[in-house]
């Protein structure tokens, strides 16, 4: 039967609140605590949360064998690696999961933030921890705990020191960035990241974490790979393990006596959380490619268990991916294009400049809701490779070395000799004689383009933007044959930032922000850290946070 709702009871609230109604459609239904607002039948679902789900029953007879440890940490990527290896050093019997075979987890991440490293210091170039706390704290709008962004300044330099020793044993350089800052920047920046130095290696996530995990061995951590966590469980309040099963398929329990320490990234290959927490994310994204297994079962198991998850939804997006020049938005996807981090001329649909191209990296896909189809073009000349050299950009879209000859990650011969080929060859990117042919080929008004063109040329020749402000060693001409340009309609999706509640002893949370006595968490599944837009100006700063924790967490639980 209808229920009939009078514009009164509306307003009381004995419905649902228009607030509840607006929160409900984000996050996927009715409260189970509400009635609903329509007429019937409802179309809502049965709970804001549905893709959360409830713990798995699985009954002491389906357990085939227990095994004890003092910490388990369940993941071995970036922060697990750190945290099981530092659980060991500490004295306890540790035990490190991961649900892929060996060598094929998340791996570590091949820049990684610190304050206070030896090279740092060595370097006379160590960032001031407040400055930094400050665009932590500013680039999440407050959302983050300035509690943790200290914990992180203050131990992040050890374990960046601890990394580049095992590292260095093993052959591999791990260099601190540091970058020329006579250069005028319009946002601040700070010399935080560490990264490896590929030279002639193969470049691959999992290449560092072989040599963590070698050492994690020879001081007696146990790695039960093609594990999956299921579910934790608890003795009253106290988180006592998991319920798992190996590669047989089979159930088993780990009994961890000191604590669980939750390593296992995000929800970015969850396509039900995503759509329910983050339609935006969704909307900003061209190619995926965070790493498989993020599907948010650490941050479920944990929810399952009394955590409590951030407030505030949010990802790390790139503005790195490119669609073909006859398509509009993302909806089709498209490839990976590297290039597009650079502060060259970006134009939309109409052929006209409408941001300042230098700025961090996610802000154009934000602003590109403003924008026709959400689509726009960069463009460049034959002269790019030497504007690159000259826009000094930091972290990873650098393309040539930073000031102190440490490589970047990225380097250009990658870009100009296989990656924009590729691009070109794919139809991707377009190549032309004039300006006005390429704005044929990519889709743009002739005259409209041309006289942007027109203009951007002339500010460049006065130095200042007078338009949008952009910084005058990152103003370029476009004006030598052959130009080259490229439809974005989105970004490279890399990872999810929100996670479970965690405080500063890493212990997780529970909805009344006390800790769930035996768990803790970090890495990408953990949160109260990061929110609404990620700070790229502080290079390696969510590996920096990975490692970091997931070494204090090691210590505190083995401690415990």
């Amino acid at each position: 039967m209808k229920k009939n709702i009078t514009r009164r009871d509306f307003l009381k609230g004995t419905a649902v609140s228009a607030l509840g109604i607006a929160a409900t459609s984000l996050l996927g239904g009715c409260s189970a605590e509400q009635e609903c607002p329509t007429v019937e039948p409802c179309v809502c679902e049965p709970s804001k949360n549905a893709w959360l789900g409830t713990a798995p029953e699985i009954a002491d007879s389906e357990i085939t064998k227990a095994i004890d440890c003092d910490v388990l940490v369940v993941g071995c990527g970036c922060a697990g690696t750190f945290a099981a290896c530092s659980a060991a050093e500490n004295g306890a019997k540790t035990i490190c999961i991961d649900q892929y075979p060996e060598g094929a987890s998340s791996g570590i991440r091949d820049t990684i933030a610190a304050i206070g490293s030896k090279q740092q210091i060595a370097n006379n170039d160590n960032p001031d921890k407040f400055k930094v706390i400050q665009m932590l704290q500013q680039q999440s709008n407050g959302y983050g705990s300035m509690e943790l962004y200290h914990l992180w300044a203050d131990n992040s330099g050890e374990a960046v020191d601890w990394y580049t020793d095992i590292l260095d044993k093993n052959g591999i350089k791990f260099l601190h960035e540091v970058d020329d800052h006579t250069v005028p920047s319009n946002y601040p920046l700070a010399d935080v990241g560490h990264s490896i130095q590929w030279g002639t290696n193969e470049y691959s996530s999992q290449f560092s974490m072989k040599f963590v995990n070698d050492y994690g061995k020879s001081i007696g951590v146990e790695y039960h790979f093609k594990t999956q966590m299921i579910k934790l469980t608890k003795d009253g309040n106290k988180v006592t393990g998991i319920i798992a099963t190996n590669e047989n398929g089979e159930y088993v329990k780990y009994v961890a006596n000191k604590g669980v320490i939750m390593c296992t990234g995000g929800y970015s290959r969850n396509e039900e959380m995503l759509k329910a927490l983050q339609p935006e994310t969704i909307k900003f994204t061209t190619i995926n490619k965070s790493y498989p297994g993020m599907n948010g079962d650490g941050i479920k198991a944990c929810m399952w268990a009394g955590a409590a998850f951030d407030d505030i939804h949010s990802s790390m997006l790139f503005e790195r991916g490119c669609i073909k020049p006859d398509q509009v938005g993302n909806e089709n996807g498209g490839e990976l294009f590297w290039m597009g981090s650079q502060p060259f001329l970006k134009v939309n649909l109409n052929g006209k400049r409408f941001t300042n191209e230098s700025a961090p990296y996610d802000y154009i896909l934000h602003t590109l809701l403003n924008q026709p189809y959400q689509t726009y073009a960069m463009v460049w000349d034959s002269n790019y490779t030497k504007y690159i050299g000259a826009f000094e950009t930091h972290g990873c879209s650098r393309l040539t070395p930073h000031a102190n000859g440490t490589e970047s990650v990225m380097p250009m011969f990658l870009i100009t000799d296989i990656m924009n080929p590729q691009l070109e060859a794919d139809g991707y990117i377009v190549k032309a004689d004039t300006i006005e042919e390429l704005a044929e080929k990519l889709g743009l008004p002739v005259d409209n383009f041309k006289a942007t063109v027109a203009r951007y040329n002339e500010l460049a020749d006065k130095g200042v933007d007078e338009d949008f402000g952009k910084e005058a060693h990152r103003l370029t001409h476009l004006d030598t044959a052959p130009y080259y340009g490229v439809r974005q309609a989105g970004g490279y999706f890399i990872c999810t930032m929100d996670g479970v509640k965690i405080d500063t002893n890493l212990n997780v949370l529970d909805e009344n922000n006390l800790p769930i006595e035996g768990l803790y968490a970090a890495g990408d599944c953990s949160g109260s850290y990061f929110a609404t837009s990620y700070p790229n100006l502080l290079a390696g700063a969510a590996a920096g946070r990975s490692v970091t924790f997931g070494r204090l967490a090691g210590r505190n639980a083995a401690r415990r």
